[in-house]
């Protein structure tokens, strides 16, 4: 039985097979892959290709799938068998290239030396058919494994498929061809990987086949959109970025909302628009071509970056995550974004920025603010350390009667110099949840308005706040209307 490993670095490729043939497929999973050919990313389109291709071969065609570059960045060593060759495989292998990832560097030459030493116990023919969208990022020379194999006895063929590559890129690469007997193939769109992949599992079908009869229908979807942050990053999932909207400024400039998801799959009229996509501090503007028959596929990139910071209560009972709020502030424009979760993970342009923890809604509730770089594609971590303390209420009158928490108000003020209350820190209607602020100094206020004829008792006393402590008081408000501690409003 004749077994081919077909290494592809961007694609699949074209071959020859006979129907007890095993094909081998080597991924390119590397960060290039995140490149765009026609305006969509190499990595949707080999998705797209596999899925389609292998999506009607035969079970009893034998196929295996080994990728690199997909798991760690910077490791010429990140090469993987995800599905062993055998009979029956291709749903695995079509599920398996959905879930890379495209991530690293690309050691092409020592993926194709492991895939031909994979075969080499069977002692049987090994092609190679190697798809490339770039040259060998890690050292090697893929001529001289050439060359090796064959001084090695194995029966090996090499075919290069170089996909967008330029000319002098091609001939770098199309020695391992020339070396092995095989032949250098130049393919320049999608679909002629397509057809080249269909040629690999399928003996009787040629790509002027695939291209000629090919029916035109027309497609559920013919606008699809994928976000990605910069250039080199993947891109976003729905549910990765929040403030995201698209629109379409049509012909007469009018703009048409569709949607506000990163990745969006919908059907408009043909024409020519312009895809506006408006997000955190930033905006893209691109033209899109809607044609019958055909699949528009868009590619928003961001100049953008993630901000992804967490908070810390030194007493985690004492502060509800419900309260912490986020204020996000741009150095260079002074505009202040808010946000109320307990963690912070927003898409913000890239620049810099002031990050606050905001206890209670109120800046004066926030530790020092985190100056925050925004690179785009990168994702900035932190942490704020929330050192507050808190003080709960009980208030009774002087007769000892509980008063009602519908007629208390309870405060913590900052003092002035003379004594006298000057700004509000934090602001509690009862005495269910204590007051929190940062470890200080500070004026306790308590007003009853229970009071008959339009009055009301105030109490002020000075407290200390300590860092992670909760500090319960008992208030006994003042029973005679003429106590200093009565005004009337």
């Amino acid at each position: 039985m004749k077994r081919h490993v077909i290494a592809v670095s961007l694609l699949l490729c074209a071959a020859s097979a006979q129907a007890d043939e095993s094909t081998m497929i080597v991924l390119d999973a590397s960060g290039s892959m995140w490149g765009q050919i026609d305006g969509m990313n190499k990595i949707v389109i080999a998705r797209d290709v596999v899925r389609e291709s292998l999506g009607g071969a035969s079970l009893q065609d034998s196929i295996g799938l080994v990728a690199y570059g997909h798991n760690r960045k910077g490791d010429c060593s990140d090469i993987e068998v995800l599905v062993p060759p055998a009979t029956g495989q291709m749903s695995a292998v079509v599920t398996a290239v959905e879930r890379i990832n495209p991530k690293g560097k690309t050691p092409l030459t020592e993926a194709v030396r492991q895939a031909a030493i994979a075969i080499r116990h069977e002692e049987n023919r090994a092609t190679v058919v190697l798809v490339t969208d770039g040259l060998e990022t890690c050292g090697a020379d893929p001529c001289a494994l050439a060359r090796e194999l064959e001084r090695a006895g194995l029966d090996f063929t090499a075919h290069v498929v170089g996909f967008g590559l330029s000319k002098e890129d091609g001939a770098a690469v199309s020695c391992l061809a020339t070396e092995t007997g095989g032949r250098y193939f130049e393919a320049d769109n999608r679909g002629e990987l397509a057809s080249a992949l269909s040629l690999a599992v399928a003996s009787d079908i040629t790509p002027e086949t695939v291209i000629e009869d090919a029916p035109q229908v027309e497609p559920k979807h013919n606008l699809q959109i994928n976000v990605q942050l910069s250039p080199d990053s993947p891109p976003l999932e729905n549910g990765d970025i929040d403030k995201l909207a698209l629109d379409l400024i049509l012909p007469d400039g009018s703009p048409k909302n569709i949607g506000y998801a990163p990745v969006l799959a919908v059907k408009v009229a043909e024409g020519d628009y312009t895809l506006r996509t408006r997000y955190e501090g930033g905006e893209v503007n691109q033209p899109v071509q809607i044609e019958r028959f055909e699949t528009a596929h868009a590619t928003v990139v961001l100049d953008a970056g993630v901000v992804d910071f967490r908070a810390i209560p030194v007493a985690v009972d004492l502060i509800d995550p419900a309260w912490i709020t986020w204020e996000i502030k741009d150095t260079a424009t002074g505009q202040k974004i808010g946000r109320f979760a307990p963690d912070l993970r927003s898409v913000l342009k890239s620049g810099t920025y002031e990050v606050s923890a905001l206890v209670g809604r109120k800046t004066e509730t926030a530790p020092p603010p985190v100056r925050v770089e925004i690179v785009a594609g990168e994702v900035a971590e932190g942490e704020i350390l929330l050192p507050h303390g808190g003080v709960g209420m009980a208030a009774i009158s002087e007769d000892g009667a509980h008063l009602p928490d519908s007629f208390m108000r309870f405060g913590l003020w900052t003092a002035k110099k003379d004594g006298t209350p000057d700004r509000l820190i934090y602001l509690a209607n009862d005495t269910k949840h204590p007051l929190l602020a940062l470890p200080g100094d500070y004026l306790l206020v308590a007003e009853d308005w229970g009071i008959a004829k339009g009055g009301k008792r105030k109490l002020t006393r000075p407290i200390t706040v300590a860092p992670g402590t909760l500090t319960d008081l008992q208030i006994t408000m003042p029973a005679d209307l003429n106590s200093p501690m009565f005004e009337r409003p």
